[in-house]
């Protein structure tokens, strides 16, 4: 029952009560046209049993100019063997934004007809889910209403743009003994020249020095060449509360999840093992893996990773779980260091990862909002806040740890780049 029929029972009843009261037939007349209104919903409202709908939802994912849209279409069936009326009306999912198309529909069904319900939304990303639609079967003047859930199930996920990085040629402290791309430092298959030896049975005729061996007639010598092998590399995103601020659309938080995603991409791409770790109000997490499989592992994940709420309790990074990384692995940490986590790297150096830290600036993030205000106070806020940031990336940076200070404005490919190259060179020195 809806508004209608108890709008309609109070007039029927005050002009019952008034006819009585008054003892005047002619008020009792005029109930009439409104039981008659009622009567006729109450009989044109199909029965509950005879109901038969069949509901189907597809989704179609697109992506133009690397803003990424969803076309939903809904198509209901009318199976039962009289007229029905429909109601159709869908809701929208946190993070949706409709670009075209309509949420309801009022439609009126023949047995066989159907009708189908579009709509495009975008959202920067995040997994939507449905499992049934909502639709209203009423009479023809919409007095009696029967809700239905029609199993209509979907889901689609949507994942951070990538930004293709080109390879990066580094050489982290430890690596796996698997045919990659970075020197190992010890002689074995590979490209570049590392050494000569005494030739052991077994060994390819085509390595043989022989003008080494020309030198020394009883003797033979092998080439060795320098093995090549993959990297175990972390990535680990700051999600807590603290380290985000949104500005209209644009969020620092959103920046950190596409340069995660870009690395992530760029380091399988190479052949590399990659593992992720979320931390905020709850810990989400992919264990090292190869290739395409594992971008889908790791996607997905950043894909399900939300910014800690307001009153939580977020993850503090001394407390993560860094036995999911293997030993000696290089961890990117991705964090814009709302706190003074010098301890958590300093946990790092002490159990033998190598690290390399990007933080995205937020006081240059929120500059352009923060130089509206051009008091005196507002400047000396500006710069406090600079002087903070500049000790804190210092304490990072004199434990021999690779520090990024990235504006989020800036591409991110050339600041990686220089940095793994200083670290390669404090390597090898």
């Amino acid at each position: 029952m809806n508004n209608r029929v108890l709008g309609i029972g109070v007039i029927i009843f005050t002009l019952l009560m008034a006819s009585l009261i008054t003892r005047n037939g002619d008020v009792a007349w005029m109930m009439l046209p409104f039981l008659a209104y009622l009567a006729t919903g109450i009989l044109k409202t199909p029965a509950l049993e005879k109901l038969h709908l069949t509901a189907r939802r597809t989704l179609e994912q697109n992506r133009s100019n690397g803003v990424p849209s969803v076309d939903v279409s809904l198509n209901i069936q009318n199976q039962s063997m009289e007229t029905i009326y429909l109601s159709i009306k869908e809701t929208i999912q946190a993070g949706m934004k409709i670009l075209e198309g309509d949420l309801s529909r009022l439609v009126a069904l023949q047995s066989g007809e159907s009708t189908e319900l579009k709509y495009t939304f975008t959202a920067a990303r995040g997994n939507f889910s449905w499992k049934t639609s909502s639709t209203v079967v009423s009479d023809p003047l919409g007095l009696i209403e029967i809700e239905m859930l029609l199993p209509a199930s979907g889901m689609i996920q949507i994942r951070p743009q990538i930004k293709k990085f080109k390879s990066i040629h580094f050489r982290p402290s430890s690596t796996l003994h698997s045919p990659g791309s970075i020197p190992a430092r010890f002689g074995g298959s590979g490209t570049d020249f590392f050494g000569v030896r005494e030739y052991h049975s077994g060994d390819s005729l085509r390595r043989l020095d022989w003008r080494l061996t020309a030198r020394h007639p009883r003797k033979f010598f092998t080439k060795e060449f320098e093995q090549e092998e993959i990297a175990d590399i972390g990535l680990i995103l700051d999600a807590r509360k603290e380290s985000n601020i949104r500005i209209g659309e644009e969020s620092l938080f959103e920046s950190s999840i596409g340069a995660t995603a870009s690395l992530a991409e760029m380091f399988l791409h190479q052949g590399h093992r990659v593992s992720l770790l979320v931390y905020g109000d709850r810990i989400l997490n992919s264990f090292p893996g190869y290739g395409k499989q594992q971008l889908h592992q790791i996607m997905s994940c950043l894909s399900r990773a939300q910014i800690g709420l307001e009153n939580s309790r977020s993850v503090h990074p001394d407390f993560l779980p860094l036995w999911m990384f293997p030993n000696h692995a290089l961890l990117v940490i991705i964090s814009s260091l709302p706190s003074d986590d010098r301890s958590f790297f300093l946990r790092l150096c002490a159990s033998g990862y190598q690290a390399l830290l990007i933080s995205p600036d937020p006081v240059d993030f929120t500059y352009p909002i923060l130089a509206q205000n051009q008091g005196s106070a507002n400047r000396l806020a500006i710069r406090a806040a600079r002087l903070e940031r500049c000790i804190r990336l210092k304490n990072i940076s004199q434990l021999h740890i690779p520090v990024i200070d990235w504006q989020v404005n800036r591409a991110l490919f050339p600041l990686v780049r220089n940095a793994l190259a200083r670290s390669r060179g404090q390597q090898e020195k």
